[in-house]
């Protein structure tokens, strides 16, 4: 029986087509990775994979603009997350981490919402986004649409970010740009500062049309007023010195309240007898305990607290409901 040999260049040929299939297959799949259409768009590159985020620029161009930067400036590069709940959201950036006080008011009428799986948001406390802390929402949850402005939404990835936990880390964030629109959206530190600025100025404004006694006692205090993430304003009168209390510890404090329409409704200095509680375990405004844990014995203060950190919608005795109400606090001493 007379052997069959193979050409040498037939072997050639279909060696070449065995190789050519995954190269062609390699190119596909990076043409998937591809933002689909024109627009801004970031690139999460993880332990776990990548996952690609549509940015809302043109309608939230302050949030936007602060993460673009972040990105740029490699603020994402080797990070690790700072917490995770399960099947709910992962968390990046610590709360009181270094530049966390800077932050800017949540802008609102976004296109995406909290309740898409794969959202990106800003954290945001008492109107005010924390612009070195964002969840990935893996879910969903369409109720943070009240307090929460999601900036991202998920293109691709969604396997990647239910692989994800807080062991993984964020190697990279690239911003891509796909079409002259997106390619004109190119932010900077003095952009960003001018529509903060705006911003704040905005806010201001609506907040003295719509509460203009709480806006006019919070402009008495003059330019050294401050405001606390959550919302309250306070000036300082007179420093203190020393350690600050913790939960746990009993505090003694003099102080008097009014409303905003001028009226007393109590006052330690008048019955002469310092006001005593202890941190974290008696019943006390929630407005109240956090100033005290920010205040340094022998400290005086003008505070300006608003509802949802006093009596709420219910008020208490003199005091209507929904009350901002105008505390001078000293803080006497603490054990």
């Amino acid at each position: 029986m007379k052997k069959t040999m193979t050409k040498p260049w037939l072997l050639t040929f279909f060696l070449l087509l065995s190789l050519g299939k995954p190269v062609l297959n390699a190119q596909e799949a990076k043409k998937e990775k591809s933002p689909p259409s024109p627009g801004l768009y970031a690139r999460f590159t993880t332990t776990k994979g990548e996952m690609l985020f549509l940015l809302d620029y043109e309608h939230l161009p302050v949030t936007v603009s602060n993460f673009t930067l972040l990105a740029q400036e490699d603020w994402f590069k080797n990070r690790d997350f700072f917490n995770f709940i399960k099947n709910y959201t992962l968390i990046l950036g610590a709360p009181m981490e270094e530049g966390q006080e800077q932050t800017f008011p949540r802008e609102q009428g976004g296109l995406f919402s909290c309740g898409d799986p794969g959202a990106l948001t800003m954290a945001s406390t008492a109107g005010e986004d924390q612009p070195r802390q964002m969840l990935i929402l893996i879910k969903g949850d369409a109720f943070l649409d009240r307090k929460y402005s999601a900036f991202g939404r998920m293109v691709s990835g969604l396997e990647t970010l239910k692989r994800l936990n807080r062991m993984d880390r964020i190697l990279n964030v690239e911003i891509l740009r796909m079409g002259t629109k997106a390619e004109a959206f190119q932010p900077n530190i003095p952009s960003l500062a001018a529509l903060i600025q705006e911003a704040k100025k905005k806010k201001r404004e609506e907040f003295a049309q719509k509460r203009p006694l709480v806006a006019a006692a919070i402009k008495e205090l003059g330019e050294d007023v401050q405001e606390s993430a959550t919302g309250i304003f306070y000036r300082i009168e007179g420093e203190g010195e020393g350690d600050r209390p913790r939960p746990g510890n009993r505090v003694r404090m003099h102080y008097s309240g009014r409303l905003v329409t001028g009226e007393e409704f109590d006052s330690s200095f008048r019955r002469n007898e310092p006001f005593q509680f202890t941190l974290g375990v008696d019943g006390v405004i929630p407005g109240w305990v956090e100033t005290a844990l920010s205040m340094k014995p022998g400290e005086r203060r003008t505070v300006i607290i608003p509802p949802e950190l006093a009596y709420g919608k219910t008020g208490y005795g003199p005091i209507p409901p929904d009350s901002w109400l105008i505390f001078n606090i000293e803080l006497l001493d603490f054990q």
